[in-house]
């Protein structure tokens, strides 16, 4: 019960982060644009995703990571409010990858740690307390929570002083 609670407020923030205009107003400075041009060929800095050996990150070719990883248990697909093509979601033993076709390529564009089984290469996880979060990572406590790096955003979400959410999304998916 409590791993779907997570999953569902997983969601949330991502929805919540990725709801909006698809075709914002190309005079407003608040905007940025999400380049797939822009990916820097694995080159992550901090923020990327590992999991069974395999790294990946936001905008990286969906299928190359798909058949380096082992098989999801699940997928779901339903419309996407973020971009221009459906969102498309693997789920994995304790995490989940969210892919859309960008420019006729499909792209990861959400990574989510779904329960406390899993620690990013960040070292953070599901339930570890806030001064354990900005000790394992003080960038991004400085930063409120939410850290860019080049074309990727981490998003974490502290609830009741401990870490409730874990997501890398692409830069410029919020409104």
């Amino acid at each position: 019960m409590k791993r779907m609670a997570l999953i569902l407020l997983a969601l949330l923030l991502l929805t919540a982060l990725g709801c909006g205009s698809k075709t914002p107003a190309t005079d407003d400075p608040n905007v940025v644009f999400i380049d797939p041009n822009a990916v820097r060929g694995g080159e992550y800095g901090e923020l990327y995703f590992e999991a069974n050996g395999v790294r990946f990150g936001i905008f990286d070719e969906s299928a190359d990571v798909l058949s380096k990883l082992p098989a999801y248990r699940d997928t779901f697909t339903g419309e996407s409010c973020a971009f221009d093509s459906a969102d498309v979601y693997y789920y994995y033993s304790g995490f989940q990858i969210m892919t859309n076709e960008i420019d006729g390529t499909s792209r990861v564009t959400a990574i989510t740690v779904a329960d406390d089984t899993v620690k990013t290469p960040q070292g953070l996880y599901i339930g570890m307390s806030e001064a354990e979060a900005g000790e394992a990572f003080p960038e991004l406590s400085e930063a409120d929570w939410n850290l860019v790096d080049g074309t990727a955003q981490l998003s974490v979400a502290i609830v009741d002083g401990a870490v409730a959410s874990i997501v890398y999304t692409p830069v410029g998916t919020e409104d």
